[in-house]
């Protein structure tokens, strides 16, 4: 029986919505799964991909950028972003692509946003926000940059031809079409009180500080759910061959494994073999580990998705 693996490699990855996104499209691909893995390092993720033969994946922190110089062709927008978030592998040759930044813009404009020449604060330095500005600017928008570290602000602006604003400014209002938040939940910029926003879109998906604080002022919040569909479809387009409908994918996006049935497979020499044998849930490299290690992962990964 021939059998099609998918998975979203990661460090945490328990949590990770990958498998509810693309599973719709899977329904339809007899033998055909997508699950969690955690590798222990970028080389050995990529080991995993040409040994189990996976044929598609996405890729999350902290292997975006650390996976970039190991595969085998990178395709431009993930060059110049500078990170991987999704694969595809075809006899042990892996290509690379990044289409978070797609993420960005398809879900501005399903909100009924005009990128060309729309003026759009990036909260940010990381990966999303590069990919962000990545994806805004080729639509024709007008970006400006801030960061808690100025330093990283100005390197990206630099890179990108955009405009700063010191985390520390209160000075001055400001107003922008949109601001896109890359920040951790918890983060609240000290300017927020000063600036004026017709919409903003967080990277996360999880409830945030600066998502609370805009709904509390009444502006229009686009929550992390329509980023990662929207950059979903694209990487579907990427590594499965066909571009879904954004509706598609969240048939299924708030569905949650369950923790007492959690399917999980440890990866060692001996049970490679075994990996094809059935689905599973999560999946742990173990390859050097000892049995009380790869329970504290699995242990620390559950705590992490479903809490204590």
């Amino acid at each position: 029986m021939n059998q099609t693996f998918y998975a979203v490699f990661g460090n945490p990855v328990l949590h990770s919505k990958s498998p509810q996104l693309f599973s719709p499209l899977l329904e339809n691909k007899p033998n055909s799964f997508f699950t969690r893995i955690r590798p222990r390092s970028a080389e050995d993720l990529v080991n995993i991909v040409r040994s189990l033969d996976i044929k598609g994946a996405s890729i999350t922190s902290p292997f975006k950028e650390s996976v970039l110089h190991l595969i085998d062709k990178i395709h431009p927008a993930a060059a110049e972003i500078g990170a991987v978030n999704c694969i595809r592998q075809k006899n042990g040759y892996i290509e690379g692509n990044n289409t978070d930044h797609a993420g960005v813009t398809g879900a501005l404009c399903e909100s009924g946003a005009s990128l060309q020449g729309m003026r759009v604060l990036v909260l940010g330095a990381g990966g999303a926000a590069k990919a962000a500005i990545y994806g805004l600017i080729n639509a024709g928008a007008k970006v400006t940059i801030s960061n808690r570290t100025f330093a990283k602000a100005e390197k990206l602006a630099a890179s990108f031809g955009c405009e700063t604003i010191p985390w520390q400014e209160h000075a001055k209002s400001r107003r922008f079409d949109a601001i896109v938040s890359a920040l951790l939940p918890e983060a609240m910029p000290p300017f927020m009180d000063k600036l004026e926003y017709a919409v903003f879109l967080d990277a996360i998906y999880k409830p945030s500080a600066l998502t609370a604080y805009t709904k509390n002022r009444g502006i229009p919040v686009i929550g992390g759910e329509r980023w990662l569909i929207h950059q979903g479809a694209e990487a579907a387009a990427f590594f499965l061959g066909e571009k879904p409908e954004p509706a598609i994918l969240a048939q299924k996006l708030n569905e949650k494994p369950d923790r007492d049935k959690l399917r999980i497979f440890v990866l060692t020499r001996s049970s490679l073999r075994d990996f094809c044998q059935s689905a599973h849930d999560l999946v742990i490299s173990g390859f050097g580990l000892n049995e009380t290690t790869i329970n504290n992962l699995i242990d620390e990964e559950k705590e992490l998705a479903f809490g204590g």
